[in-house]
């Protein structure tokens, strides 16, 4: 996990804690905040799944999402999560 491209799926999940407005439009606005991710359908349908108390705590975001708690705190701690905030498209 250490090397080469961090999944977006990190990236996205590192960003939403950080930033609450960003948490809140990938919670209610999930599908428009997907599109042009990189994101297996694993991965997809945990973040389809999330709820506010996804992130209540470390532990709970682990849960949520099914990584490790070393995982989560490479997503928190990655610059890219720290400086890109979400965007919405919409498809077609």
């Amino acid at each position: 996990m250490a090397t080469g491209r961090v999944r977006d799926f990190l990236i996205l999940i590192g960003h939403a804690w950080i930033c609450l407005d960003c948490r809140r439009m990938l919670l209610e606005e999930t599908e428009a905040t997907l599109v042009g991710h990189k994101l297996s359908e694993f991965e997809r349908e945990r973040l389809m799944e999330m709820a506010d108390s996804s992130f209540r705590t470390m532990m709970d975001l682990e849960a949520a999402t099914g990584l490790t708690a070393e995982e989560v705190t490479l997503a928190i701690d990655h610059p890219r999560s720290r400086l890109r905030h979400f965007g919405k498209r919409v498809r077609g």
